[in-house]
């Protein structure tokens, strides 16, 4: 894997995280349906230990933590900002069976078979190198372990990033897919490439489906915050010079009149969620 990159995705995360933390609540309000979905799939158990990896600020673990009865969660970012957020957060919770640590996903300084469950929401499709991660997931899992995760699925389910990113392609700001890896927001759109991916990491059963949900936005300033303050595509749209800038405002405007309404403007999603386990002891 590439270190340069794996470095350009901590630095933009760590620009992201005071935003992140700030926009919290309607964040964990708008993606429940992910966190719900995941947190069923964990098979929850007394004293389980688990691990979150690209936890941002930490959502989908406190779910679990307080469930956990006797167990642990270690909560994970590549981004030291990250990982602060969760830990003001899980403070702000009263989670007091969490621990924090910086930590890249694609290479784990973490024992084999140390965890029952890991859980991944919204990592893999960012990470330079994805099974790198997936493997070292299967690694740190105990036999009979599961990994939980949730990626985004196609543009068409997601306008919320695909209206932008498509605009920005067509300007020649951000590069078209081709048949290599490109980490991105909609990156495992695609089923059978997810699929092939969990296949190479040695899994030994796999069941994905897909899960809907919705970004809701008071107006048209609303989205544009969420768009420059807390995707992906973030860092990208703030080093637009700024007359570029304020024309991909217009466009993404005039996109998104189709769907607002009195009420604000509402964009549905939709992800791939998954459970992924390792083999048992025989």
């Amino acid at each position: 894997m590439s270190t340069d990159a794996t470095a350009r995705v901590r630095d933009e995360w760590n620009s992201q995280a005071a935003s992140w933390f700030r926009q919290r609540e309607s964040l964990f309000a708008a993606s429940r349906p992910i966190h719900e979905w995941m947190i069923d799939h964990l098979d929850i158990r007394p004293g389980m230990r688990l691990l979150e990896i690209a936890a941002g600020p930490g959502d989908t673990g406190f779910l679990a933590a307080e469930r956990l009865d006797g167990g642990r969660l270690l909560s994970t970012d590549l981004s030291p900002s990250m990982v602060e957020s969760a830990r003001k957060r899980g403070a702000e919770l009263g989670i007091t069976n969490a621990d924090y640590r910086v930590l890249d996903a694609q290479t784990m300084d973490l024992p084999d078979a140390s965890f029952d469950a890991v859980l991944c929401r919204w990592g893999f499709m960012l990470m330079p190198d994805p099974l790198a991660s997936l493997r070292e997931c299967r690694r740190v899992l105990v036999p009979g372990g599961r990994l939980v995760f949730a990626v985004f699925t196609g543009p068409e389910e997601n306008p919320f990033a695909s209206l932008p990113a498509r605009i920005l392609m067509e300007w020649g700001f951000l590069p078209k897919p081709t048949e290599g890896w490109h980490p991105g927001i909609l990156a495992l759109a695609d089923r059978t490439r997810l699929l092939s991916l969990i296949d190479r990491a040695e899994f030994a059963t796999v069941h994905v489906e897909p899960v809907s949900m919705v970004w809701t936005f008071s107006d048209l300033d609303d989205y544009w915050a969420f768009l420059v303050d807390l995707t992906a595509l973030g860092p990208l749209v703030r080093t637009l010079p700024a007359e570029t800038r304020d024309r991909f405002r217009a466009a993404i405007d005039e996109q998104l009149a189709r769907f607002t309404s009195p009420a604000g403007i509402a964009l549905s999603s939709r992800c791939w969620c998954g459970v992924c386990r390792t083999a048992s002891v025989s």
